[in-house]
């Protein structure tokens, strides 16, 4: 049997490498953010039933998140009207996904943001690091903004398993509205976008290292990092994951 499966594994990468693509084992930490988180909590026995995607866009991580955790609710958060629109078209219909038209911050009320032409770079910041890496140009819209903290508040939410955040420059502000909720320990898992370990002039947002410092004082660890693409041309300009979690108190 251990030879048959040698083969089988062997015919496999035979066939990806083929294609450009390699086989990758998930029971190693730092190959897939969910299996990671999946792991983590069952050796911890935590439960995960609530999953916030922050910046959610069209529905593509919320999509993976609810298959990855069949068990679980997914609440996506996306400010932008119309690409909102197309996130509840494609993912409104099941029945453990909450959209919520509104941007998570450290802000209140009404906000501007600039909308771009490729919707995934959309952003609060116009100094956020992809339009300032390749200049891009946006327009301004009005968009309505709330904590995290407000949020749950306001609607009876106890805890988040797993916070994941893409918010274009503002990982950290939306950490920043979540004092709250990290204080209780009510966050288990965050899984925040970055591209830089540390601040650069003329940047908002986008570095690893404020992450860390936010998050480490609250109990927090980091466990691994993601690459989701690099560009090369031109100065580099890398797009990273990064997950923390929560260990039990011992």
């Amino acid at each position: 049997m251990g030879f048959f499966r040698s083969q089988v594994v062997g015919s496999i990468k035979w066939v990806l490498d083929r294609q450009g693509l390699v086989l990758v084992s998930t029971s190693r930490f730092g190959s897939y953010p969910f299996a990671d988180v999946k792991r983590l909590a069952a050796e911890w026995k935590y439960p995960v039933s609530t999953i916030f995607d922050v910046g959610a866009n069209e529905g593509e991580s919320t999509q993976e998140a609810l298959k990855k955790f069949p068990k679980a609710r997914v609440l996506g958060f996306e400010p932008h009207p119309a690409t909102f629109a197309k996130l509840i078209t494609k993912v409104g219909r099941n029945s453990r996904f909450q959209g919520f038209n509104v941007a998570l911050g450290t802000d209140v009320g009404e906000v501007e943001m600039i909308e771009y032409d490729d919707s995934t770079t959309n952003s609060l910041t116009p100094n956020n690091p992809y339009s300032t890496r390749f200049k891009t140009r946006g327009r301004s819209i009005r968009v309505q903004e709330t904590t995290l903290d407000t949020f749950c508040s306001e609607h009876s939410i106890d805890n988040i398993d797993l916070l994941k955040i893409e918010a274009e420059g503002l990982d950290l502000a939306v950490l920043q509205g979540t004092s709250v909720m990290l204080q209780k320990r009510a966050v288990k898992f965050v899984l925040v976008e970055f591209n830089y370990l540390l601040p650069r002039d003329g940047v908002s947002g986008g570095a690893l290292m404020p992450c860390e410092d936010l998050l480490g004082p609250f109990g927090f660890r980091f466990v691994a990092t993601y690459n989701d693409y690099i560009s090369t041309g031109g100065e580099m300009f890398p797009v990273f994951k990064a997950l923390f979690c929560l260990p039990p108190r011992r």
